[in-house]
């Protein structure tokens, strides 16, 4: 398990410009539009991006490479279950929702890294506009019991909507149109 606190951390001393949920949900967004780090030189791809092309220090590399199997772990089918990476919950619901919108940000900003094969469609396509709706969310509100299950409600949408556009990405299947042989 990755926290927020040790993104934020790597945030702080190597990535300065970005902030814990923004590399987060920049990975996931990378992810679910079809990187896979195994495939390729994943460490310069990230440094173009996150470091202007200059090679990222080792240390950084290592918390990145951490990032990146925990994000692809919310996707295998074991668990697909997607982590946010943002404050606790014992942070202020200001901070907490702040934090959010950063993530669909750095989401959204991660799955346009990627060129786009096909666009989205139906319910990815829904899912990336709600997305993009949640990156402008409104901080400046008052804590309250209703504010905060709409908060938690909000977080689960997010969780889903990143599922969605993963599944949308995904090879599709060919199931055998041909009839199966048959041996006399």
């Amino acid at each position: 398990m990755i926290h927020y606190s040790q993104v934020n951390e790597l945030c702080l001393n190597f990535m300065p410009d970005l902030t814990a949920p923004q590399l987060a949900g920049m990975l996931h967004g990378l992810v679910s539009h079809g990187f896979v780090p195994e495939q390729g030189n994943w460490h310069q791809q990230l440094s173009e991006f996150l470091n202007s092309g200059d090679p990222l220090e080792q240390e950084a590399l290592s918390g990145l490479e951490q990032l990146l199997a925990f994000t692809q772990k919310d996707y295998q089918a074991d668990s697909f279950s997607i982590d946010l990476i943002i404050p606790e919950d014992d942070y202020p619901l200001e901070q907490r929702l702040v934090a959010l919108a950063e993530w669909a940000q750095g989401f959204m900003t991660g799955y346009g890294l990627i060129k786009q094969e096909k666009p989205l469609t139906g319910d990815a396509e829904e899912a990336m506009q709600d997305l993009s709706q949640i990156a402008l969310l409104d901080s400046e509100a008052e804590g309250n019991e209703e504010l905060e299950q709409a908060y938690m409600t909000i977080c689960e949408h997010v969780k889903m909507s990143a599922q969605i556009i993963f599944i949308a990405n995904q090879p599709e299947t060919t199931t055998a149109s041909e009839p199966n042989p048959s041996i006399h």
